[in-house]
């Protein structure tokens, strides 16, 4: 049976550190109006949606602080930003974090794409994607779904606006946020409203299912990044969304191996030294290579 959640059912996860409160996120259309609508990347309405899930093996960077992060998150709903490829500099660089650890791991891929999207999570773990990042993604195949998104909208604040008439609609980028700061301290009438627009979000996401899922996962069976066709430069990395993982082994780069040369493991974990991050590169890519989905 098809089932929408509870508000309280949303909510029972713990934030990363750095992340904006969901009524912040959702209500805060700063660039592009509309274009940047979130879009939940949630894995109980992707099951819900899309029953099959795809497990594959993938790599995340992060450093020595987040593999105790990573281990208390194993087999978890919360959601993590992982990748098929990424370049030799960034290794040490890191990308959210200082980096120099590569952990690999075998995890429910819930999107996957040939450059960085972007995702960001919320203060409960979930990730969301603006709704220009899947257009851009999915292109005219996808395209018709903006105007569920704008009916959406327009929908919740004919609900919940004081007074419609003054909202600043037909403006629906202006009322939205006109919406957001009539609520902001009423904490009770603002969780009506996001659990309206989740469960709104579902039903259109079921709606455009066969296209979601062809822009959310096509990227899991090619798994290479080509160069760009008038730059000939190539993304730093590719993103993937993924959750319920299991740690396999820890890639430790040439600046932190030392470190660990009287160890039997890394927080209960196998784990490698290198003396070279191009090593550590080309492992991931002739495993990578490897992977049947």
């Amino acid at each position: 049976m098809y089932k929408m959640k509870s508000f309280k059912q949303y909510l029972k996860e713990a934030p990363p550190a750095w992340t904006e409160s969901l009524s912040t996120m959702l209500f805060d259309l700063p660039r592009a109006g509309y274009k940047d609508v979130k879009i939940p990347l949630s894995p109980a309405i992707f099951k819900r949606i899309w029953q099959d899930s795809i497990r594959s093996k993938v790599f995340h960077l992060t450093d020595f602080d987040g593999i105790k992060n990573l281990k208390k998150m194993q087999g978890k709903k919360k959601s993590i930003s992982a990748f098929y490829n990424i370049a030799v500099d960034r290794i040490d660089y890191g990308i959210q974090t200082e980096g120099g650890y590569v952990v690999e791991m075998d995890a429910d891929v819930l999107v996957a794409a040939p450059d960085d999207i972007g995702s960001q999570p919320d203060k409960t773990g979930r990730r969301w994607l603006t709704w220009s990042t899947i257009l851009n993604m999915g292109g005219n195949k996808i395209k018709k779904m903006e105007k569920d998104l704008k009916e959406l909208l327009m929908d919740l604040i004919m609900k919940y606006a004081d007074d419609p008439g003054k909202s600043g609609m037909p403006d629906i980028n202006k009322a939205w946020g006109k919406l957001g700061k009539e609520y902001k301290s009423d904490g009770k009438g603002k969780s009506l409203i996001i659990k309206d627009y989740i469960d709104g979000m579902e039903k259109i996401m079921k709606k455009y299912s066969t296209p979601l899922q062809s822009i959310f996962k096509d990227y899991t069976k090619k798994r290479t990044l080509d160069p760009d066709e008038d730059s000939g430069e190539v993304e730093d990395w590719d993103e993937l969304v993924v959750n319920n993982f299991k740690i396999i082994k820890i890639h430790v780069g040439p600046t932190y191996a030392e470190d660990f040369e009287d160890d039997d493991d890394i927080e209960g974990f196998s784990f490698e030294t290198y003396n070279d991050e191009g090593d550590i590169a080309d492992y991931i890519t002739r495993t990578v290579q490897r992977i049947k989905i």
